[in-house]
Formats: structure tokens, sequence, C-alpha cells
């Protein structure tokens, strides 16, 4: 979407695609830390203690 389009989209639409990229990113947050707890369980390392990763 062109900054034009995104200027002239209406609350409404702007609120839904803002809920969906929060999804999106919640869910590959949910992948990276599997992927993250998976490979410090093959690497054998302890893993971190919640919230040093969060930014």
């Amino acid at each position: 979407m062109t900054d034009k389009e995104l200027r002239k989209a209406k609350k409404d639409e702007l609120l839904e695609m803002l809920y969906y990229l929060r999804s999106e990113v919640d869910e590959l947050k949910a992948q990276n830390d599997a992927l993250r707890a998976k490979l410090l369980m093959l690497s054998g390392e302890q893993p971190a203690e919640s919230g040093e990763n969060d930014a």
C-alpha cells in the first residue's frame, strides 16, 4: 500500500490492518521463541530467563 492509499484509508480500515499486523507479529514471535528453545535444547545450553530477549 502506498503512502497516498494509507492517507485515504478510513480509521476502521487502519485499525483492522494494525490488528492483523499485530497478530502476525505475535505468531512470528511465538515461532521464534519455539525455534530458539529447540536450538538451545539441541546445543545443550540452558534457556535464558524469561524476558531477557524482549525488546
